[in-house]
């Protein structure tokens, strides 16, 4: 991949993780003057507020937000596109495959979420660090699925490596059963 391309695709997925990280804030009703919330709420207030005007919410999902991370991985992809000289693409492929980055962005974060709060639960178990509240906040809801499965056992939670093999699983079988169903369709 070209560097410069390869550039943009990490800086934008970078944004478009802050993007989700705001749906999702929104979504399990995190805390919203914790320091990680403001900033994320600041770094997508310009794009967000205008898109609420356009795009309610329905049933207490931010869908702007959501279609806001939808629009900058079609944007990024079209420019991806573009730069490796592809500019005869099939639209429908585009727009499925961004559907696939869209759903692949979230698995992504909530690994990166998981993570995140399993090594600062080693690093300072008992410390009160206010990311780590913000991120068990968002983690919890996908954790305890595979704690009810698997329960705490002598001190031991397993359901955080459960949640990221099943995350990881998942990954892999978007890459493996429908990304090449949507490059059939180019």
């Amino acid at each position: 991949m070209n560097p410069f391309a390869q550039l943009i695709d990490v800086l934008v997925g970078l944004y478009i993780m802050v993007v989700l990280l705001r749906f999702f804030l929104q979504y399990f009703r995190a805390d919203f003057y914790n320091p990680l919330s403001q900033f994320v709420i600041k770094a997508t207030d310009p794009l967000v507020k205008p898109l609420r005007k356009a795009i309610p919410g329905l049933g207490g999902i931010d869908l702007s937000t959501l279609i806001l991370a939808y629009v900058i991985i079609l944007a990024k992809l079209y420019f991806l596109f573009a730069i490796s000289g592809q500019l005869s693409f099939n639209f429908i492929f585009i727009i499925l495959f961004a559907v696939i980055e869209l759903l692949g962005s979230i698995l992504n974060l909530f690994m990166y979420m998981i993570f995140i709060r399993v090594i600062l639960s080693w690093v300072a178990p008992a410390g009160h660090n206010p990311m780590l509240a913000v991120i068990a906040q968002i983690s919890e809801p996908v954790i305890s699925i595979f704690r009810r499965i698997l329960p705490p056992m002598s001190g031991f939670d397993f359901a955080p490596m459960l949640s990221l093999i099943m995350i990881y699983f998942l990954q892999n079988s978007l890459n493996y059963y429908i990304k090449p169903i949507i490059y059939q369709l180019a």
